[in-house]
């Protein structure tokens, strides 16, 4: 039996993802979800829809073709952002004994407008955001994952008290900023590490964005680190700072690879004060607006969670309930249920 899996790289969680899915599949046939991932080409997905639409069009029905005679029996899409209603149609017809799962690692909020139109035409659709599923009875709930780099690596004795690494979107930037000015002079080691996507964003943004008319080139990293260097990282700290879009309310992939590199976590997420691994000992929740970080919560000792929560937010367990085994990954979970929501 094989899979037809639609999923855009993104710092390589796709190649992790399909190195889950073959643990069930006999064959595994990834694709972008767009037809072009450069800049130029994200540029015109946005301002150019009707022709993008066009291309896209083209372009999975291409990837049909292609898989027409493969046996797929699943066809496993996540986001699916360039994927038109259209297109799904195209697939379904192609593919008429394959089931349709549809996961968004993105909210309503932060995705095209069609992309509500979409669930209809899965059999299965689930989200990271549970707001979004809460608003949206066709969806259910499923948080993100971690990968095995980050269960496998061994904590060290830190050498860095707050961790930052991540994209330097939205208002990431001025946030770490407020915090590093609000650490000056009281010993605590921040190691920061903001990546942008290209230097035509970061000049762009050097013109147009007042937070960003101080910073420095050298503040920036243009090529993404792995996971592998990343999990070595989050190993040396005591701490991981994790600020979320606020056009999400799901808890962010960061957040749990902190879980599962058994590091604490500061946030801007509050709805992590509802989750199942939520323990003030070992997780802070800071105002974004104005966010404070006590020096007792970076020096005290973080405690264990329960292993059966960890697990829970596995990529293994991530996969088997998208999958259908439902039943199999909450067996051992200790009353795991969507984050109570905070406003």
């Amino acid at each position: 039996m094989s899979v037809l899996f639609i999923s855009s790289s993104f710092f390589g969680y796709a190649k992790h993802i399909k190195n889950e899915l073959e643990k069930k599949f006999e064959n595994v046939f990834w694709y972008e979800d767009r037809p072009s991932t450069s800049f130029l080409g994200k540029v015109k997905t946005r301002l150019l829809p009707g022709i993008a639409e066009k291309m896209a069009f083209r372009y999975f029905k291409r990837i049909a073709e292609e898989n027409r005679d493969k046996n797929i029996r699943e066809v496993f899409v996540i986001k699916g952002e360039s994927l038109s209603v259209e297109s799904i149609k195209y697939l379904r017809k192609v593919f008429p004994d394959a089931i349709f799962r549809l996961y968004f690692w993105d909210g309503y909020k932060n995705m095209p407008s069609s992309s509500f139109a979409k669930v209809d035409h899965f059999d299965v659709a689930l989200s990271f955001d549970p707001v979004d599923v809460k608003n949206d009875s066709r969806l259910k709930y499923r948080p993100l994952f971690f990968v095995r780099d980050y269960q496998n690596s061994r904590p060290i004795t830190p050498d860095i008290d707050l961790l930052f690494v991540g994209t330097a979107h939205t208002d990431r930037y001025k946030i770490v900023k407020k915090i590093d000015e609000s650490l000056t002079g009281s010993g605590v080691n921040f190691h920061k590490v903001l990546y942008c996507p290209s230097r035509i964003i970061y000049w762009a943004r050097r013109v147009f964005d007042p937070s960003f008319w101080s910073v420095k080139k050298d503040d920036f990293i243009f090529k993404p680190i792995s996971h592998k260097e990343l999990s070595g990282l989050m190993a040396r700290a005591g701490a991981v700072l994790d600020i979320e879009r606020t056009a999400q309310t799901g808890f962010t992939m960061r957040t749990l690879e902190i879980l599962g590199s058994a590091r604490k976590l500061i946030t801007t997420n509050p709805s992590v004060l509802g989750a199942s691994f939520y323990d003030p000992k070992n997780v802070l929740a800071i105002d974004r607006k104005n966010p404070a970080i006590p020096k007792d919560f970076l020096r005290s000792p973080r405690i264990d969670v329960d292993e059966a929560i960890v697990a829970y937010y596995s990529i293994a367990a991530w996969a088997d309930e998208i999958f259908g085994d439902l039943p199999k990954v909450r067996a051992k979970l200790p009353e795991q249920q969507m984050p109570t929501l905070v406003d």
